[in-house]
């Protein structure tokens, strides 16, 4: 049986207390403390059943009913029978809510710890029951002893009072500091923090038990180690959002690590490999290598092949090749996209070459074998093509040990000695190889292609040539262009008669092949069929270069003008005049955009194809400007000169970046670069390979 069966079914009703008028007659006996005038009343039975027991002089009145389980429901003050009552079992619950303890606590007058001392076994040892539940914040029952020990209600200060009534309801003890609530019990506030200071002590006390739970969790998360552990419940705090209780207002700095470690999650560990992949895709070289040093699951993301190949793409893309990009093969150094490819290998390997290339820090390799000046050059990844006067073309291997493959035109004679390869004197002034190689001559057994009629072959001075993965053009001193099959052994297909000089330069995409000459004209031929279509007039000199790009052709002369031609009307659309003498060289973005000349005034021009106004001037070279390539896909403009010296400017602000004087003994007639490499062709017979990649261990990985 409860506690409250007991109260219920006790012989001895517990004493009311009755409101109403008293004669005078029933006067109690009082109690009153030498410290306080408050009058207190004591219930006669009560206060002497500490010494003997006597029987109660108080009128036994029932007016309060036997205590039951609570179930307050909503009432008016009409309605009940006590009014004065009501008021204050309503302000002892309101003291509850706000205070966290019994309104019977609050109410008690400083001085009557002695009493309660001496009364204390009456609630240790009879009245159990009367216990409070520290958890719930509410009593079992009725306490006799603070019924005994409170104001008495018949002698309160009157409540008309403000000031009476707010002593009534306050504790008589101050609150120093706010005080938190346990378990659903709300903080006890002070009594001296106006303006909403004490809702924000209260928070801080809240929020520093929360910290304290917060650290008790991460101390649980840590013991518990491995993540697929059962976890800890959650501690389920009590939040107040207006007082801003539950809400971290800190600075991120003044966090602790113990703080940050609950909500620190391994994303590596918790998302799928293809979203980190992806996510790790998007991070910069340097950011994505320091996510390498994180942990072991974090190095095997970060060096997927998957990954790093987005980063080697977005670090060197790949350009779209546009309709006016001429059919010339060029090597970007961009790799293949095949199986089991080492992509982060050859990111490294691409960065240890730009590496090279602004340091000028190249190895010079000398393809020997041509009795004469070497005129023009070109190559791709797998071979040189040279072209001499001693009238012959030879394919060279463009990988270790650069053998000669083939050789087209007359049987050649003996070859001269090798003699010295470069200027020691002239490379002082600039960069010079930091190695040097001679190839040894390749034995003409197997390499000379045998003509059956001099027909198939020039007669003089090879001056140009261009290929493609199809066939190759040349063009001669003897006034004509052969057009050569590549996929047939360089087997001649036809000859382009139309020039009455040398032809001095050539070039073709999949439909036009364009040829200039020292005649003054350009002529335009078909490339299947070999006919003649146009023949642009227009120059008052020999036309030293041309390029082609889509329907527009630009020339330059020896008359000192460029010239911008329109294939379809064979019309002149455009000059570039340059300051002094005449132009030996041009060269064509592949986006059409920008125009380069260089020639006898040692400055390179750069104009603007739309407009046609000179943007910039490239100076360094001390003599004729003889070859220029531009290498769009990475931003290097490169020239050859008469000064014996290779020099590269930047395209975005045409500074000089590189310096390569004397690695010949003569003049430079033919420049042209890639990725790794630049090819140069000398009037000392001999072509010099300046390679950036010689040695970096994994540069094939960029091959194409």
């Amino acid at each position: 049986m409860s506690p409250r069966d007991n109260i219920a079914h006790s012989t001895r009703r517990r004493p009311s207390l009755s409101f109403r008028p008293r004669p005078r007659t029933a006067v109690h006996p009082a109690f009153a403390p030498k410290d306080t005038n408050v009058e207190l009343w004591r219930e006669p039975s009560l206060v002497e059943g500490c010494h003997e027991q006597h029987a109660p002089v108080v009128e036994d009145m029932d007016n309060f009913p036997t205590a039951v389980p609570r179930r307050r429901g909503a009432k008016s003050f009409s309605s009940l029978r006590h009014p004065m009552d009501g008021l204050v079992a309503l302000g002892r619950r309101l003291s509850v809510s706000l205070r966290g303890k019994s309104s019977k606590q609050n109410l008690r007058v400083p001085g009557e710890e002695e009493d309660d001392d001496e009364c204390r076994h009456y609630h240790l040892s009879g009245q159990s029951n009367h216990r409070r539940h520290i958890a719930t914040g509410s009593w079992d029952a009725r306490s006799r002893h603070t019924w005994s020990k409170g104001h008495s209600i018949n002698r309160r200060p009157s409540l008309n009072s403000v000031s009476a009534l707010q002593s009534f309801y306050a504790p008589t003890a101050s609150v120093p500091a706010p005080i938190p609530g346990r378990g659903q019990e709300p903080p006890i506030l002070p009594n001296d923090i106006y303006a909403g200071a004490a809702a924000r002590a209260a928070a801080a006390a809240q929020n520093e038990r929360s910290e304290m739970a917060r650290m008790e969790m991460a101390r649980n998360e840590m013991v518990r180690g491995e993540r697929d552990m059962p976890k800890t419940p959650e501690l389920r705090l009590p939040t107040d959002s207006e007082s801003g209780i539950g809400i971290d207002l800190r600075d991120r700095s003044e966090i602790s690590d113990v703080d940050l470690a609950i909500v620190r999650m391994d994303p590596v560990g918790h998302l799928p490999a293809e979203i980190v992949a992806y996510i790790m895709s998007h991070l910069d070289p340097t950011s994505l290598m320091n996510s390498e040093l994180v942990s072991r699951s974090w190095h095997q993301q970060a060096s997927s092949p998957h990954v790093w190949k987005h980063v080697f793409r977005g670090a060197y893309p790949r350009h779209p090749v546009r309709s006016t990009t001429s059919k010339k093969k060029h090597s970007s150094g961009l790799g293949k996209s095949v199986p089991n490819q080492n992509w982060k290998k050859m990111f490294f390997v691409r960065r240890a070459l730009e590496h090279r290339w602004k340091q000028g820090k190249a190895a010079a390799i000398y393809l020997h074998g041509h009795k004469d000046s070497v005129y023009c050059a070109q190559f791709d990844e797998d071979k040189i093509i040279t072209g001499s006067r001693d009238r012959t073309i030879r394919i060279w291997d463009a990988h270790y040990p650069w053998p000669c493959l083939k050789i087209i035109g007359p049987p050649p004679g003996d070859l001269p000695g090798i003699g010295p390869v470069n200027s020691p004197g002239q490379q002082a002034t600039g960069k010079s190889p930091f190695l040097t190689i001679c190839p040894p001559s390749t034995p003409l057994e197997g390499i000379v292609t045998p003509m059956e009629q001099p027909a198939d072959y020039h007669s003089a001075s090879i001056l140009c040539l261009q290929f493609d993965e199809e066939i190759m053009v040349t063009g001669s001193s003897d006034y004509t262009c052969i057009v050569w099959d590549i996929k047939n052994d360089y087997q001649p297909i036809r000859r382009l008669v139309g020039h009455r000089a040398g032809v001095l330069d050539v070039c073709f995409d999949d439909r036009y092949i364009v040829s200039c000459s020292k005649d003054s004209t350009i002529c335009v031929w078909d490339r299947k069929t070999g006919a003649l279509l146009k023949q642009l007039l227009g120059h008052r000199g020999p036309v030293n270069a041309v390029q082609l790009r889509g329907d527009l052709i630009v020339s330059a002369s020896g008359d000192g003008v460029a010239k911008l031609w329109n294939v379809t009307s064979g019309h002149c659309v455009k000059e570039f005049l340059s300051k002094d003498r005449g132009l030996a060289c041009v060269e064509f973005s592949d986006d059409g955009r920008t125009i380069l000349t260089g020639g006898n005034d040692r400055i390179i021009y750069q104009f603007d194809a739309n407009t046609g106004e000179m943007v910039n001037e490239l100076r360094g070279h001390i003599g004729l400007i003889r070859s220029l390539h531009l290498d769009s896909m990475n931003k290097r403009i490169v020239s050859g000169s008469y000064d014996m010296s290779v020099k590269v400017f930047d395209t975005d602000h045409g500074a000089l970046s590189i310096d390569l004087p004397g690695w010949t003994t003569s003049w430079m007639l033919s420049v042209q670069s890639d990725y790794r490499r630049i090819v140069a062709t000398s009037q000392d017979s001999r072509a010099v390979i300046m390679d950036f990649g010689y040695g970096l261990d994994g540069i094939d990985l960029l091959g194409e």
